[in-house]
């Protein structure tokens, strides 16, 4: 079952604050980057500049002071000009935001832990996998016995599970649902990112999130008093997808991660 995310108005202040953060965190991203790139990042470069989403993230792209960071920036930033081509990184909070640009051409790559699932491999080619990871349950324990309300996936029945808008994790809850015989319902978010939602969680404004469990395993350095030990799905490969018509570049970025593991 599915549902838009219900919206509080008692909470509209501290959903406000997460949202101007966030913006406020992609402007700066933005200014930052057209210190190497053209200005305008919301603008789309021509030419032979590869325009590549990359999720705001630890592992996607980060910011602190004047610097741009990130896993995944670093890694493109250095290969890209160890070879001679311009990137101009468009950073997004939401995947189904940044699919839907390279759908439209807007984007030829989108760089994030994208599950290689099987509807998403119909649909994109992936180039070699990134790494794997697997799907976690993030939620609050106890304050004062440390216990769970979510013990097992079976208690996940008629339990809210909160994701971003169009997450590909949605399918896989969806298959859990059937597993368990019974409903799971799902809310879907369309304003903040996965790293966002636990936040909110750890705040008591959510009840339980499902995230990767790499974006859980930083966040819980932060917030002890959450809990990310149950999995929702095994270990699958992860990795940056391109359309289905770029192979050459698929190749090429495949080549670009070989060298720089």
């Amino acid at each position: 079952m599915f549902e838009q995310i219900p919206q509080k108005k008692g909470n509209m202040s501290l959903y406000l604050l997460l949202l101007l953060v966030a913006l406020g965190t992609m402007f700066m991203l933005k200014e930052c980057s057209s210190k190497q790139l053209p200005p305008k990042a919301e603008r789309i470069a021509g030419g032979d500049t590869l325009n590549v989403a990359i999720e705001i993230s630890p592992m996607g792209v980060t910011m602190t002071g004047d610097t741009l960071g990130g896993v995944y920036y670093t890694m493109l930033n250095a290969a890209a000009k160890k070879h001679g081509q311009v990137i101009k990184f468009h950073p997004f909070t939401q995947l189904e935001t940044a699919l839907k640009g390279l759908d439209a051409g807007k984007y030829r790559l989108v760089v994030s832990d994208i599950p290689a699932t099987a509807e998403l491999k119909q649909k994109y080619l992936f180039i070699d996998p990134v790494d794997i990871d697997r799907q976690v349950l993030v939620q609050r324990k106890d304050s004062i016995t440390d216990s769970l309300e979510i013990v097992t996936q079976f208690d996940l029945a008629r339990q809210k599970v909160i994701l971003p808008k169009g997450s590909p994790f949605i399918s896989r809850l969806r298959n859990l649902s059937h597993e368990i015989g019974d409903t799971i319902y799902i809310l879907e978010d369309s304003t903040y990112s996965s790293e966002q939602l636990v936040i909110l969680t750890a705040l008591g404004e959510l009840p339980r999130v499902v995230v990767s469990a790499r974006i859980a395993s930083h966040l819980l350095k932060r917030y002890p008093y959450l809990d990310a030990s149950l999995g929702i799905s095994f270990n699958q490969f992860h990795g940056w997808v391109l359309n289905q018509s770029d192979s050459l570049l698929r190749d090429t970025i495949s080549q670009w991660c070989q060298e720089n593991r």
